[in-house]
C-alpha cells in the first residue's frame, strides 16, 4: 500500500540476508516438486452458423467489386494514351516556341536599347570622368549591342542547341546564371504588377 496523506508511513525494514553456512558444512538443497500443467482455455473462431452467415453475406460484395476492378482494369488498358497525350504534347511545344520567340524579340530589343543608352551616356562620362572611362562605356555599348545583333541574327532553336552545350560544358556557371535571370525576371515582373 502505498503512503498517501490519510494513511501514516509504514516502516520499512530491511530483509535478513540469509546466513551463509560455514566452511566445509553441508549444503542444503531444497528439492522442486513437480506440478501438473497448466491447461490453456480452448478458443474457437466463432460460432459456426455466425461465421458462415457473414461469409455468405460478404461474398455477393467481393465478386462485385473483383468484376468491377476487372472492367476498370479493361477500360485503362484499352484506351491508347499516346493518341490523347501527342496532340497536347504538341500544342505545349507550339506554345513554349511562340513564347521562347516573343521573348527573344523583346530582349534583343531591350539590348539594342540599353547600347543606345550607354552610348548616348558616353559622352557625358567623358566630360564628368574622362575619356578613359567615356571609352570603358562605348566598348561595354559595342558589346551589349554585338550581343544583341547575335540573339537576333539566330532562332530559337539554334538558341537552345547552344544554351544545351553551354549547360553540359559548365554547369556550375549555367546554375548561377540561372538564378541571376531568375532574380532579374523576378524583379521585372514585380515591376510590372505594381504599375498595372
Amino acid at each position: 500500500m502505498a503512503d498517501t496523506p490519510e494513511t501514516p508511513p509504514t516502516k520499512r525494514t530491511k530483509k535478513a540476508a540469509p546466513a551463509e553456512p560455514a566452511k566445509g558444512a553441508p549444503v542444503a538443497t531444497r528439492e522442486v516438486t513437480p506440478t501438473a500443467p497448466i491447461k490453456t482455455a480452448a478458443t474457437k473462431p466463432g460460432n459456426g452458423a455466425a461465421s458462415h452467415g457473414w461469409a455468405a453475406q460478404i461474398a455477393p460484395l467481393k465478386e462485385q467489386a473483383e468484376k468491377a476492378a476487372r472492367t476498370a482494369a479493361d477500360k485503362l488498358n484499352s484506351v491508347d494514351w499516346k493518341t490523347h497525350i501527342d496532340p497536347l504534347k504538341d500544342q505545349a511545344t507550339k506554345t513554349a516556341l511562340s513564347a521562347a520567340g516573343v521573348a527573344k524579340d523583346k530582349t534583343g530589343t531591350a539590348m539594342q536599347s540599353l547600347a543606345k543608352l550607354i552610348t548616348d551616356t558616353a559622352g557625358t562620362v567623358d566630360a564628368k570622368l574622362g575619356p578613359q572611362y567615356g571609352d570603358y562605356a562605348r566598348q561595354a555599348a559595342e558589346a551589349v549591342a554585338g550581343a544583341a545583333d547575335t540573339l537576333d541574327s539566330k532562332d530559337v532553336d539554334q538558341l537552345m542547341a547552344e544554351a544545351k552545350d553551354f549547360v553540359r560544358k559548365s554547369p556550375a556557371v549555367a546554375i548561377g546564371a540561372a538564378a541571376v535571370v531568375g532574380f532579374v525576371l523576378m524583379r521585372l515582373a514585380k515591376g510590372s504588377d505594381d504599375k498595372a
